[in-house]
């Protein structure tokens, strides 16, 4: 019994011993806890301040962030750092200006309000990694050359990752020479990730193009940017334009699309893609086709000039290769087109439809055809028919006139210079016997200045006859005014009949050659009504007498 006592009177010694050492720990911070509060003030104020210090989202350190990788000039009209519940920064009313640019022109960039968000994991084991940057009115002004400031060379070595910027609200405006406004490119979508100095960042875009109006996406690789060697900067990524209207440039009309690839620098991007155009239409002509084209080009990303290397395009039946740019030139304002243009083996009523207007759907003629061409359109703010210069040299084989009637006059005149018939050009088709078919023969050299084509060297010829003629072609009012001589294996009479045939022989002296007849001949009117004659007031070779 007393042995049992004993356990436990130990027992309870022991739980008076337990119980007594939290109650003089509670003793001590009743009685030390001023004490207490002081120094857990201090370590507060001491976290705080070293917080305060070394705080990535600091306003300071944000500026000397964005300024390491951008320098320039950078102002904000509010900012506020956040430390709960996440780490960092609320900025509005963001101005970055290029260093030493004119205080009186636009600045670089606004941003209406940033948001930089953090997370104190991330602060302290990768302090250089920022999660979440939004940004919320970007807007982007990018002055004409001579307006911009100095931005100064180096290859920035700032560490700084942010995983993902996204962008609202963004837009960017592209200044132009000149009274024209600037081009207004507005984003419904802008992100990045990965964005790095060193690295540079992928991006993806949704934005609506100016001119022609449509819209692009893109998504891609940009970086690391290279300040002293900006156009090095490398590029690379995929993009697609739909539904771009051609209505707004003076003349052509349709609605195209394009998708394709890019890669290589700022200053040299080598691009390859297709492009469609359903309906394309030069509009004095009222035809409407399908254009299609696959093409090669390289662009220098810095002033907008293209270099197109190879075009392959199709309308209709036939193919179009092409190649030159649209470039700056010295001593110019804007950009100057230089293009060469070749077709071979392909079909006269293709081209002829595309620009020629009236005759519905058809072509006044067809054959095969082959030419080409070198065309020049200097920036000189003229309508595009007196702005263009082209040079160049055709041929059409075995051509023939779609208008059955236009067709039979052609057959019947072949028939009489070969002094085979002696039929009535005005004869109704439909009357028994009609000519056979004959095939024309056409080819020259054309020169166009100021809406006005110069034809040299102009060939035609048919069996029985051939004519050699030059002149000019107004594309703006469509008149005609050639002059030239026929060449026919028959007399000039034989190609009469009538009243006409007496007059004709009476002058068979005058053409008759050797063998057949040369009879000088004019053309006038227009190219809906042409009007055909002789011209005796010119020489042998088509030109204007002396007498």
């Amino acid at each position: 019994m007393s042995q049992s006592n004993g356990q436990s009177n130990h027992t309870v010694a022991g739980v008076a011993d337990e119980v007594r050492v939290p109650t003089r720990a509670w003793r001590f911070v009743r009685e030390q806890w001023p004490l207490l509060l002081i120094a857990l003030a201090a370590l507060l104020a001491g976290a705080i301040a070293l917080l305060s210090q070394y705080f990535p989202y600091s306003k300071e350190n944000v500026a000397k962030s964005l300024l390491k990788s951008f320098p320039g000039e950078l102002k904000f009209d509010r900012f506020e750092p956040t430390y709960f519940p996440r780490p960092g920064c609320k900025a509005e009313g963001v101005t970055f200006r290029l260093p030493l640019s004119a205080m009186s022109a636009p600045p670089l960039v606004t941003i209406r309000k940033m948001t930089i968000q953090g997370n104190y994991l991330a602060l302290l084991f990768h302090p250089h990694h920022v999660p979440q940057m939004v940004l919320d009115g970007l807007h982007v002004q990018v002055p004409t050359p001579g307006n911009a400031g100095v931005f100064p060379g180096g290859h920035t070595t700032y560490k700084t990752t942010i995983d993902e910027v996204t962008a609202s609200g963004t837009l960017l405006e592209v200044a132009r020479s000149g009274a024209k406004p600037p081009l207004r490119f507005v984003f419904q979508e802008l992100s990045f990730w990965s964005v790095n100095a060193e690295t540079g960042l992928s991006y993806h875009l949704a934005m609506h193009n100016p001119e022609p109006p449509g819209e692009i996406r893109s998504s891609g690789n940009v970086g690391p940017l290279e300040l002293a060697k900006f156009g090095e900067t490398p590029l690379s990524g995929t993009y697609s334009l739909d539904r771009a209207d051609l209505s707004v440039f003076d003349g052509i009309a349709g609605s195209l699309s394009s998708k394709g690839s890019f890669s290589g620098s700022l200053g040299g991007v080598n691009v390859q893609g297709t492009t469609e155009i359903p309906g394309f239409e030069v509009l004095r002509s009222g035809h409407a086709g399908d254009l299609r084209a696959q093409f090669s080009a390289r662009v220098d990303a810095r002033n907008g000039d293209v270099s197109l290397n190879e075009v392959k395009a199709s309308y209709g039946k036939t193919q179009i290769l092409a190649d030159g740019s649209v470039a700056k030139k010295k001593g110019w304002e804007g950009k100057f087109t230089s293009l060469d243009f070749t077709v071979r083996d392909g079909r006269i009523e293709d081209i002829v439809r595309m620009f020629a207007k009236g005759h519905g759907h058809q072509s006044p003629i067809a054959g095969t055809t082959s030419f080409q061409a070198h065309v020049t359109v200097p920036p000189e703010a003229k309508p595009f028919l007196r702005e263009v210069i082209l040079d160049g040299e055709f041929d059409i084989r075995n051509g023939h006139f779609e208008h059955p009637k236009t067709q039979t006059k052609v057959d019947i005149f072949s028939e009489k210079a070969r002094g085979q018939k002696k039929g009535d050009p005005h004869k109704d088709i439909r009357e028994e016997d009609p000519p056979e078919n004959v095939t024309s023969q056409l080819g020259g050299r054309v020169a166009l200045r100021s809406g006005v084509a110069q034809f040299t060297d102009v060939t035609f010829a048919v069996p029985g006859a051939s004519a050699e003629a030059q002149g000019t072609f107004n594309v703006l009012n469509e008149k005609i005014d050639f002059h030239g001589t026929v060449k026919i294996d028959a007399n000039a009479s034989q190609q009469t009949s009538g009243t006409k045939s007496i007059f004709a022989k009476v002058l068979d002296p005058f053409f008759k050659k050797k063998h057949g007849s040369i009879v000088p001949v004019k053309m006038g009117g227009t190219y809906d009504k042409p009007a055909f004659g002789l011209d005796l007031g010119s020489g042998k070779n088509g030109t204007p007498s002396s007498h």
